[in-house]
């Protein structure tokens, strides 16, 4: 009897349906990542004109918070974090929305730097613990195809902020009360993360260590590749609403492009890991890359708003389901914990946003466009798509 009612207390923790736990990661990747991080993009261009920044500056400030973003991805794999999971991600939630409410309260750039690499390190906390949290628990109720549902809520964020400050913007709120306006957006995205976030994560079984050295160096190539992934997107990704705006005849499309991209997310979060189920992981990951690399070429030489739209909705469509989709495949690649998995995984890709936008603002300022840049980006792209195949189907790494 005894043994029986401990089985009970115990399970009684654990949700048994998918849909509580999809909510609270949902929730906490929108306010952290979606609004967190991106809300960036649509309000630099009026930090640029009412601040006095130039691109320079917006792509530094960009890439502190992605070397925040990189060394928070490093931290959780410290054995001092095991077992508090739940208590550091519910403080990264907390320091992520008090830091997007601080960027309005100040106009230093070395204060904008401080924040966003604080912002950075509470995002990844979130991603991180957050996944650890979430992924297992929705696996554990037999839910693979929609384990990484959660990551839509990047996409959603993205689109609410981009509401928020398109309307605040039709209104002339100053760029500061726009950060006001996402910060408290985030703040209500904080109660579903606080009901419904599971009290633990659970066991997970140790994989056999087969293949071994074939197993590490299929890790080394996707980790590589999603490091340059992180390269490749983020400069599109910091700019585009910089480069909607920058045209005359585009300024009345800016307000839409980053809501574009949010929405194109939302649903293709799903679609790539489906994809990845029917003609493998790294196949889907290959396309998804080519894909991006595509939509960011278009913005380059199909003229006008279209090629801005396109590249929006196909920015939208790849980069967060490449994002789930590459955790999958690198969590089966590694041999060790999904905390640990997602860690790695998650630092090369912080390095790559690290470096991308401060090198691609150096060169818009220096050549006073966006071409060579978006060329740059799209290229590290390509390489990043042949680098996300498993080594494992070439016959030289079989024997």
């Amino acid at each position: 009897m005894t043994l029986k009612a401990n089985r009970k207390r115990g399970s009684s923790h654990r949700p048994h349906k998918s849909w509580p736990l999809i909510l609270a990661g949902t929730a906490a990747l929108a306010l952290a990542m979606g609004i967190g991080r991106f809300a960036y993009t649509p309000i630099l261009p009026f930090m640029i004109s009412e601040v006095g920044f130039g691109a320079t500056e917006g792509g530094l400030i960009a890439s502190w918070n992605f070397i925040g973003y990189c060394i928070g991805s490093l931290i959780p794999i410290l054995p001092f974090f095991n077992g508090r999971i739940k208590i550091w991600f519910f403080g990264a939630v907390a320091a992520s929305i008090f830091t997007t409410g601080c960027m309005g309260l100040v106009q230093d750039l070395n204060w904008f730097v401080v924040i966003r690499f604080i912002s950075g390190i509470a995002s990844a906390f979130t991603l991180i613990f957050g996944t650890s949290l979430i992924l297992p628990s929705i696996q554990a109720l037999g839910k693979i195809t929609i384990s990484t549902s959660h990551f839509t809520g990047v996409g959603l964020g993205m689109a609410l902020s981009a509401i928020v400050v398109s309307l605040m913007g039709a209104f002339n709120f100053s760029w500061n009360e726009l950060w006001y306006g996402v910060a408290l957006l985030a703040l209500l995205l904080a109660i579903p993360v606080i009901v419904f976030t599971p009290d633990e994560m659970p066991r997970q079984k140790p994989k056999k260590k087969t293949e071994k050295g074939i197993f590490e160096f299929g890790f080394i190539t996707i980790t590589t590749a999603y490091g340059l992934f992180g390269f490749g997107y983020v400069i599109l990704g910091t700019f585009i609403s910089a480069m909607a705006r920058s045209i005359p005849e585009l300024i009345s499309t800016e307000p839409y492009v980053w809501l574009l991209v949010g929405l194109s997310g939302i649903p293709t979060v799903m679609f790539w890991p489906w994809l990845g189920q029917r003609i493998s992981g790294d196949f889907a990951l290959m396309i998804a890359c080519a894909v991006e690399a595509i939509g960011i070429y278009v913005a380059v030489v199909v003229p006008g708003q279209t090629g801005i739209l396109i590249a929006a909705v196909l920015l939208g469509a790849t980069f967060m389901g490449i994002t789930a989709l590459a955790l999958l495949e690198g969590q089966a690649r590694f041999n060790g914990t999904v905390i640990v998995s997602t860690a790695v995984l998650t630092s090369a890709f912080g390095v790559g946003q690290m470096v991308g936008p401060y090198l691609a603002g150096l060169i818009i300022d220096r050549t006073g466009s966006f071409a060579t840049a978006m060329i740059v980006s799209s290229g590290a792209l390509v390489v990043a798509a042949l680098l996300m195949l498993d080594p494992r189907r070439l016959a030289v790494f079989r024997h």
